[in-house]
């Protein structure tokens, strides 16, 4: 029998703290020109983190039990960062720009990750270096503010620079050497 768990968040900045973890190491691992399903599998959890802590920053529809930048302060009784508004405003930027609404032409993460969806086959390429430069800082921001993690997590250091990185859900993934298909390879006859 195989069961699997994940650590566990004893307060809630401990789960602020895994998001932030888990998306910097995806980032990390996929910057390490990984093949095949390795590759895919990483981008598929960095997608994911990245989508949770921009709806973290920039979603301002929360739903009951959510946790935002807006209220985790209150819920934990910590003093916000100073520039709270100016992170929730960038933070909003963020999420309009990778979960527009269908309005606005679609193409969220969601999409692509979320559940099966008639828009998973068409081409998406994901700008992961360029991704972590415009989130990286506010996440800096917002660990600063953050009580420590709670020790059982463990935390992976800010990413000062990926190599120039795009991956796709699609098709495969362009690294910094170029483009690699990522599909299984047919034997040559």
């Amino acid at each position: 029998m195989m069961i699997y768990s994940r650590p566990p968040k004893l307060e809630h900045p401990d789960t602020i703290h895994y998001e932030i973890s888990m998306l910097r190491y995806a980032a990390l691992q996929l910057d390490s020109n990984l093949v095949d399903r390795d590759a895919w599998v990483h981008l598929e959890a960095f997608l994911l983190h990245f989508r949770n802590l921009i709806e973290f920053l920039g979603n301002d529809n929360i739903r009951p039990g959510d946790l935002r930048i807006t209220n985790i302060w209150d819920l934990i009784g910590a003093t916000p960062p100073a520039r709270l508004a100016g992170i929730n405003a960038e933070g909003t930027l963020l999420f309009a720009k990778y979960e527009p609404s269908d309005k606005a032409g679609g193409g969220r993460i969601s999409q692509y990750l979320q559940h099966c969806t008639e828009k998973r086959i068409d081409d998406k390429q994901w700008e992961v270096s360029t991704m972590m430069k415009e989130l990286e800082p506010l996440l800096r921001e917002v660990e600063q503010s953050l009580p420590k993690a709670s020790g059982v997590l463990g935390t992976v250091a800010p990413i000062p620079t990926l190599s120039r990185l795009t991956a796709s859900t699609a098709v495969g993934t362009s690294t910094a050497t170029g483009v690699r298909s990522l599909l299984p390879k047919t034997p040559q006859k």
